[in-house]
C-alpha cells in the first residue's frame, strides 16, 4: 500500500511539474507577444505625435511665473473653523432664491471675509500669475494632495462670499472683480489637467458663477463690464481644455503602466497583504499578470483615445455616443490585474452641467446689453442674433436652443439640465456645488414694469 501510495504521489508531482512547465512556458511566449505588440504600439502612437507622458501636456511654469507659492502661503493662512460652515450654507440658499442678505448672515459673511482678508489678496495675486504648477512630478506617480484641493474649494468660497458682500453694498466694480479672480484661480488649477484637477476647476468655476448671477441679475452694468463678461462665458475654452484633461488622463494611465511593469508591487491588490511577506506575494503577482497587463495597457489608451475624441463635442452627442454602447466593456480576462478604468461618463456630465451654467449667464447677459440698447428685452433669443450673439445658444443637454421666457414678470432663461425635462426654471437648493442635480440651469431676472 504504501508502494502504491508513493507511484500516485510520484505521479501526481510529475503531472504538477509538467503543469507547471507548460504554465510558465505559455506565460512567457505570451510575455513575449505583448511585449512586442505594446512596443510596436508605443512606436505607432510615438509616431503619430499622440503624447505619451504626462509631462508632455505640462505647460512650462518657471518659479518666477508659478503663483503655487503665493496660493501654498494663503493655504497657511486660511481660517474656516466648523461655526464658518452653516453662512457658507446660507449663502448657496441665497443665490438659489435671490433672497437679500439678512444682518445675521450679512454680519457672519463680514467676520469670515475680514479674517482671511490677507488669504483673499494672496489669492488674487497667485491668479494673476501666469501659471499654476502643484504637482511634484518627480517622483513615482502624481498624488495630488487632499488639503490642497480642499483649500482651493474654501478660497474659491471666500472669493464668492467677498462677491456678495460687495454686490450687496452696492460696490459693483469690486463685486465683479472678486468674481473674475475667482474664475481666473479656478481656470489655473486646469494648468495641470489631471482629472481631479478639471472637477476641482469646474466646482470653482461654477461657484464663481452663481455667486456672479447673483451680483448681475438686476443690476445695470457698465457697457465695458457686459461686454468683457460675455467674452468671458465662452463654453468652447473650457470644453478644449476639458478635452486636454482626458488627452492627460490617457498619456498619465499609460505612464503609471508602464512604471508598473517596470515594478511596481504595490500598486496592485495582492501587494497589500500585512506581514513580512506582502512585498514577496505583490511582487509575485505583477511578475505573474505582466504579459496581461501589457495587452491591457494598449486597450486602455485606445479606450481614452476614443473618449477623447468624443471630449469635444456637446454633451447630448457625448451621452448619444456612450449609451449606444460604442465602447467596448473592459474585458473580464483583465481583472486579475485590479487596474481599475474611470468611469467618464459623470465627469462628462459635471463639464455639461457647468457649461451649462455658462451659457445661459452667457444669454442673459446679451438680453440686458439688447435691453440697455432697445430699452426692451428681446421677443426670443433668435433676435440676439448676430448683432450680440453669433448663434442661438444650445443646451448642451438636448441640442436644442435654450429656454427663452418672460413669466409673471421674470425673464427665464435655461437648460433643461440631466434629466432633460422642462421643469419651469426651477433650481434645488445646491448645498454641495461640487454635486450635480437633475432640474434646469437657469439664468432669472426681474423686469422692472
Amino acid at each position: 500500500m504504501a508502494a502504491k501510495a508513493k507511484r500516485i504521489l510520484v505521479r501526481i508531482l510529475v503531472v504538477l511539474v509538467a503543469v507547471v512547465t507548460l504554465a510558465l512556458l505559455v506565460r512567457a511566449v505570451f510575455n513575449c507577444t505583448t511585449g512586442k505588440a505594446l512596443e510596436k504600439y508605443l512606436a505607432q502612437a510615438k509616431a503619430e505625435g499622440i503624447p505619451l507622458s504626462p509631462k508632455a501636456l505640462l505647460p512650462d511654469c518657471p518659479d518666477a511665473s508659478n503663483g503655487e507659492p503665493l496660493r501654498r502661503a494663503a493655504e497657511a493662512l486660511m481660517l474656516i473653523e466648523k461655526q464658518d460652515g452653516p453662512a457658507m450654507a446660507r449663502l448657496t440658499n441665497e443665490w438659489d432664491f435671490e433672497k437679500p442678505l439678512d444682518d445675521k448672515l450679512r454680519k457672519d459673511l463680514s467676520r469670515l471675509v475680514e479674517k482671511n482678508r490677507k488669504v483673499l489678496d494672496l489669492a488674487a495675486e497667485a491668479s494673476a500669475r501666469p501659471c499654476l504648477g502643484f504637482g511634484d512630478w518627480n517622483g513615482t506617480l502624481y498624488a495630488p494632495s487632499t488639503r490642497r484641493l480642499t483649500s482651493l474649494i474654501h478660497m474659491t468660497k471666500l472669493l464668492a462670499a467677498e462677491a456678495t458682500l460687495c454686490g450687496d453694498r452696492g460696490d459693483i466694480p469690486g463685486a465683479l472683480a472678486e468674481c473674475q479672480v475667482g474664475l481666473r484661480l479656478a481656470w489655473r488649477t486646469m494648468d495641470e489637467p489631471s482629472l481631479i484637477n478639471t472637477l476641482v476647476a469646474i466646482a470653482e468655476a461654477k461657484q464663481m458663477l452663481f455667486a456672479f448671477q447673483w451680483v448681475a441679475r438686476g443690476t445695470a452694468m457698465e457697457p465695458g463690464d457686459l461686454e468683457s463678461w460675455m467674452k468671458e462665458m465662452d463654453a468652447g475654452t473650457w470644453r478644449a481644455r476639458f478635452n486636454r484633461c482626458v488627452a492627460f488622463e490617457r498619456a498619465f494611465g499609460l505612464d503609471w503602466g508602464l512604471r508598473a511593469i517596470g515594478e511596481a508591487p504595490w500598486v496592485f491588490p495582492l501587494s497589500l497583504v500585512i506581514g513580512r511577506g506582502g512585498k514577496t506575494i505583490g511582487s509575485f503577482h505583477l511578475w505573474l499578470v505582466r504579459p496581461i497587463l501589457k495587452s491591457q495597457l494598449i486597450w486602455i489608451h485606445r479606450r481614452y483615445g476614443q473618449l477623447q475624441t468624443i471630449a469635444g463635442e456637446p454633451y447630448y452627442e457625448q451621452d448619444e455616443f456612450l449609451n449606444e454602447r460604442h465602447l467596448e466593456r473592459v474585458p473580464w480576462y483583465y481583472a486579475p490585474t485590479g487596474v481599475p478604468f474611470p468611469e467618464f461618463h459623470s465627469v462628462f456630465l459635471k463639464e455639461a452641467s457647468f457649461e451649462a451654467v455658462m451659457l445661459t449667464t452667457r444669454a442673459g447677459l446679451a438680453c440686458k446689453v439688447y435691453k440697455r440698447d432697445t430699452g426692451h428685452y428681446p421677443e426670443n433669443l433668435e433676435a440676439l442674433v448676430p448683432r450680440i450673439l453669433p448663434e442661438v445658444p444650445i443646451d448642451p443637454f438636448t441640442g436644442k436652443p435654450l429656454v427663452y421666457k418672460i413669466v409673471n414678470g421674470e425673464l427665464l432663461i435655461y437648460s433643461f439640465g440631466s434629466n432633460r425635462k422642462d421643469d419651469g426654471g426651477r433650481m434645488s437648493q445646491m448645498t454641495k456645488l461640487i454635486m450635480d442635480k437633475d432640474d434646469d440651469w437657469t439664468w432669472r431676472e426681474k423686469i422692472n414694469p
